[in-house]
């Protein structure tokens, strides 16, 4: 069997039970939150016998067995509950809201692996003012939280200068104004990995050039641009992807914050009003889809490691 495809269905086999117990953790652990949903949807003002009532029609005055075994029957089928303040489907909740966080991420994504590959390999190749300008601001970029650098994107580009909205979201069907929406939130989350993964390739870079076998490449006369793209930096991005795996998971707790920053209504925004206003049903879809999201970020990478690490397949087969 190729190893790609073991790698596939071993990760596929663990990933059921992973994801039964990331269900089981969530729904017991927002059991422990205080108060019940009928006190605090209905409010001050209900009557005991109301707020008696509302949890029966939630079902959440049962026992707790009860409650995850009937969840868990409709959630294999797709079915995720209503929203306890809505009253809205989770699973359309979270489908509206999908495509605003992967814009964000996936544009973010781009920016950080064609930026720091780019800096990395030219910083590595020429010690110069570029290498040094990557090296000296990255202490105080990796520093900065990515909230304040935001906030400070907001000020002198929306505020003073005035190129750019300040928050909000404009839809792909606009493509436009849907870029210019998402240029300062990008960047926001971009800067300081951009900046990790710069050093990352430079340092995997510098190691890989003083490789014999790149010695005895160029001295076989071998063109330098076949030498640094077709061995030089495929040789180095078996480890940089590790790191790329990291950031993309970073980037996904990153939203959260800054979706509410700039006013994105995106799975971070969703989550965070789910968890002030203690939806259950919402907080419960939303862990779960962010733990599928880790399951296949991870699978990716080590995919990627696989198909750029020949040791690494022969290690498997």
């Amino acid at each position: 069997m190729h190893p790609l495809l073991r790698l596939a269905l071993g990760r596929l086999g663990l990933a059921v039970p992973m994801l039964f117990v990331v269900a089981a953790a969530t729904f017991f652990l927002v059991q422990l939150v205080p108060g019940n949903p009928g006190s605090f949807v209905l409010g001050q003002d209900a009557s005991p016998q109301q707020i008696d009532e509302f949890n029966a029609s939630l079902g959440v005055d049962r026992p707790l067995g009860a409650q995850f075994a009937t969840w868990l029957g409709h959630a294999v089928q797709g079915d995720f509950g209503v929203s306890w303040i809505s009253q809205s489907d989770v699973v359309s909740t979270l489908t509206s809201a999908l495509p605003v966080t992967l814009s964000v991420a996936v544009l973010a994504l781009s920016v950080i692996v064609v930026g720091g590959v780019v800096l990395g390999t030219y910083a590595a190749l020429r010690p110069g003012w570029i290498d040094r300008a990557v090296q000296a601001v990255s202490g105080l970029v990796i520093a900065v939280p990515n909230f304040w650098l935001g906030a400070g994107l907001i000020l002198l580009f929306a505020e003073k200068a005035g190129v750019l909205p300040p928050a909000g979201y404009e839809p792909l069907s606009s493509p436009g104004e849907w870029l210019r929406s998402l240029v300062l939130p990008v960047a926001a989350l971009a800067v300081g990995p951009l900046v990790v993964l710069a050093l990352q390739v430079r340092s995997a870079m510098i190691d890989v050039l003083a490789k014999d076998y790149i010695r005895t490449l160029r001295a076989a006369g071998l063109a330098p641009r076949s030498v640094l793209y077709k061995h030089a930096l495929r040789n180095c991005m078996a480890p940089v992807l590790t790191t790329i795996g990291f950031q993309m998971l970073g980037l996904l707790a990153g939203t959260v914050i800054i979706e509410q920053l700039f006013n994105l209504p995106g799975l971070g925004s969703v989550m965070l009003s789910s968890v002030v206003q203690q939806d259950v049903p919402m907080v419960q879809g939303i862990v779960l889809l962010f733990a599928v999201f880790v399951i296949v970020i991870n699978l990716l990478t080590d995919m990627g490691t696989l198909v750029l690490n020949p040791r690494a397949r022969t290690e498997r087969a």
